[in-house]
C-alpha cells in the first residue's frame, strides 16, 4: 500500500492552503451560496433601519460605525469560539481562507463582462459590473464598460484577495475573516456615493488603513516588472476626491503594463466627477482587457511564493517550541 512521505506536518498544512488558494481561484461558489450574500443582506436591512441621510455628519458616522460594529462582531465571537474549540483547527483555518478570498467570482464575472460586450449585450454588462461598481453605468459605451470592469478586477484583487492573504498570514483566519467582512460591508455602504459619504466612513477608513500592507506589496510587484521593462514607477500619488490614492497608484501601474489608458472621469449621483487619467498608450482595446486577468492571476501566484516560505519558517519556528 502507498504512504505519503514522511514529511512535516506544517508542510502538508502548507500544501493544504496552496490547494485551498488554487481552489476558490477556479471553482467560485455561486454567489447566493456564499456567506457573503448573506452578510450583504444584514447589511442593507441595518442600513434601512438606523440610516438617515438627514442627520448630522456626525450621527451619521456614529450610526455607519455602531452598525460595522453590530454585523462584525457577534459573527468574529462566534467563528472565535468555534475554533478554540475545534480539535481540527488546521482544516477551520482552511476553510475561513477558502471563504474569504473569494477571488474566482470576481474573474468569473469578469470574463462574463468580457463576452457580453463581444456580443453587443452592453445592458448584460452593466448588471454584471453593478455588483460591484457604485458608479452609474447607464450612460457608459462599450468603451466605458471594459474600462470599468478592469478597474473593478484590479481592485478586488488588492483589496478583496490579497489583503485578506495579507492579514491570514499576519493574523490568522479572525484576522483575515475581520478584513474581510469590513471589505465586504465597504462595498455595501460604498462612500463614493452621497448616500452613503457619511454612514460607511468608519467601515471605509478601517478597510482602507488595513489594506495598506497589501496596496503596497502589489504596488513593489508592478514597480519591479515595470522596472525590468525599463521604466520607473512614481509612488506619489496625490489624494483625490473620487479616486484613492491605493487605487490611483494600482491603475497608473497598470497602464504602464498594458500601455493603455484607465482611469478618467466617472458619473456619481447624475453628475460627472473628474479623476486623473493616466495614458500611456491609447485607449483600451478587447486585448488589453484580456490580457488583465493574466497579469493579476500571475500576481497571485509570485505573491504566495514569495510570502508562503516565510509563512511556513513561521510556522515551523512555532510549532518546534
Amino acid at each position: 500500500m502507498a504512504t505519503l512521505p514522511q514529511w512535516q506536518p506544517e508542510f502538508y498544512y502548507w500544501l493544504l492552503l496552496t490547494f485551498v488558494i488554487v481552489l476558490e481561484r477556479f471553482v467560485p461558489l455561486p454567489r447566493s451560496a456564499h456567506p457573503f450574500f448573506l452578510l450583504h443582506q444584514l447589511a442593507a436591512g441595518m442600513a434601512r433601519k438606523v440610516h438617515r441621510p438627514d442627520n448630522s455628519r456626525s450621527q451619521q458616522r456614529i450610526s455607519g460605525l455602531m452598525a460595522t460594529l453590530s454585523l462584525t462582531l457577534p459573527w468574529l465571537a462566534i467563528a472565535a469560539v468555534i475554533y478554540w474549540v475545534a480539535e481540527l483547527d488546521w482544516l477551520f483555518e482552511a476553510l475561513v481562507l477558502l471563504l474569504c478570498l473569494h477571488s474566482g467570482r470576481a474573474f468569473s464575472d469578469y470574463r462574463q463582462v468580457q463576452q457580453a460586450l463581444a456580443k453587443g449585450q452592453k445592458q448584460l454588462a452593466r448588471e454584471r459590473l453593478a455588483r460591484y461598481l457604485a458608479r452609474d453605468l447607464t450612460p457608459l459605451s462599450e468603451l466605458g464598460l471594459r474600462k470599468a470592469a478592469m478597474e473593478y478586477l484590479s481592485r478586488q484583487l488588492m483589496l478583496g484577495w490579497l489583503a485578506t492573504l495579507c492579514w491570514f498570514i499576519i493574523g490568522g483566519p479572525l484576522a483575515a475573516l475581520a478584513y474581510r467582512m469590513l471589505f465586504e460591508l465597504s462595498q455595501a455602504w460604498p462612500v463614493m456615493q452621497k448616500r452613503w459619504r457619511d454612514f460607511g466612513f468608519a467601515v471605509n477608513w478601517l478597510m482602507r488603513g488595513f489594506a495598506w500592507p497589501a496596496s503596497v506589496l502589489l504596488w513593489l510587484l508592478l514597480a519591479v516588472r515595470s522596472l525590468l521593462g525599463g521604466n520607473i514607477l512614481p509612488w506619489r500619488f496625490a489624494p483625490q476626491s473620487h479616486m484613492h490614492k491605493q487605487d490611483g497608484r494600482l491603475w497608473r501601474a497598470l497602464a504602464v503594463r498594458l500601455k493603455c489608458t484607465m482611469g478618467g472621469a466617472i458619473k456619481l449621483d447624475d453628475q460627472r466627477q473628474h479623476r486623473p487619467r493616466f495614458t500611456p498608450g491609447p485607449e483600451p482595446e478587447p486585448h488589453h482587457s484580456k490580457r488583465l486577468p493574466g497579469i493579476l492571476t500571475r500576481c497571485q501566484w509570485v505573491v504566495w511564493m514569495l510570502v508562503s516560505p516565510l509563512f511556513l519558517i513561521g510556522l515551523l519556528a512555532t510549532w518546534s517550541n
